[in-house]
């Protein structure tokens, strides 16, 4: 299941809807009119994960168009969003989708989204922990190994935003989390699911990715506290027995 068809299962449910940033399978008029109605866009390959050939593309405040892949510096500006798509040229490609780039808070200056970490334990859906990914200098993406970034707790991660009500925040997550977990039970049987969400500058959270096959395990051992690292390798060792 790629990124459009997962955007579609989760906008079924109503409450899990409300966190979803629009979405909408790439193309010319697509791309036009993102950029038009919300300024700066990801485009996102529809079955590549770990920040893999992601772009960003906005309008300029001089009303032209650019982009940046990944890291480094923004392409010359283009004249129109129609040059942008042919710049891009990924007609021929496999599909990709084209999404509202949520303004994200920032921790150190640096853009962060938040992975939940969720493990099939006895048969049930369990929350483990959860860690803040902040992107490195100069990235689009949070991606840490891809995008240079590090990990942060999360409570260090919203102290460093500025953000209000921490513990509010991470319970909200663990409770959308529980029930993506749930919706995703309908779909297919899985044992582990990592949850990307964004919180944007007025603290709304976003649902950016749901990463089912073979979540990072390692990214919970940057932390200083190796403890949810360990109850993550003891929950997946348990399913071998």
């Amino acid at each position: 299941m790629g990124k459009w068809e997962l955007h579609r299962f989760y906008s079924k449910d109503g409450v899990i809807r409300r966190h979803m940033p629009p979405t909408a399978v790439y193309g010319r008029e697509s791309l036009r009119s993102y950029l038009n109605q919300y300024g700066s866009v990801y485009i996102k390959p529809n079955y590549e994960h770990q920040g893999a050939g992601i772009v960003k593309a906005w309008k300029t405040d001089s009303g032209r168009y650019t982009y940046v892949k990944v890291r480094g510096r923004a392409a010359p500006a283009l004249p129109s969003a129609d040059a942008l798509h042919r710049k891009l040229n990924l007609r021929n490609r496999p599909i990709h989708i084209v999404q509202k780039a949520i303004p994200l808070a920032r921790a150190g200056g640096r853009p962060f989204d938040i992975r939940v970490m969720m493990m099939r334990h006895r048969g049930r859906w369990t929350y483990v922990g959860m860690l803040a990914k902040v992107a490195g200098a100069g990235s689009v993406i949070t991606n840490v190994r891809r995008g240079k970034g590090h990990v942060l707790t999360v409570s260090e991660a919203l102290r460093q935003a500025g953000q209000e009500g921490a513990a509010g925040k991470t319970e909200k997550l663990k409770e959308l989390s529980y029930r993506i977990c749930g919706r995703f039970d309908r779909y297919k049987y899985s044992r582990q699911i990592g949850i990307d969400y964004g919180i944007d500058r007025s603290g709304h959270l976003w649902l950016i990715e749901v990463n089912f096959d073979y979540p990072s395990h390692s990214l919970f051992a940057k932390l200083q506290d190796r403890s949810v690292y360990r109850r993550i390798k003891s929950i997946a060792s348990s399913w071998r027995k």
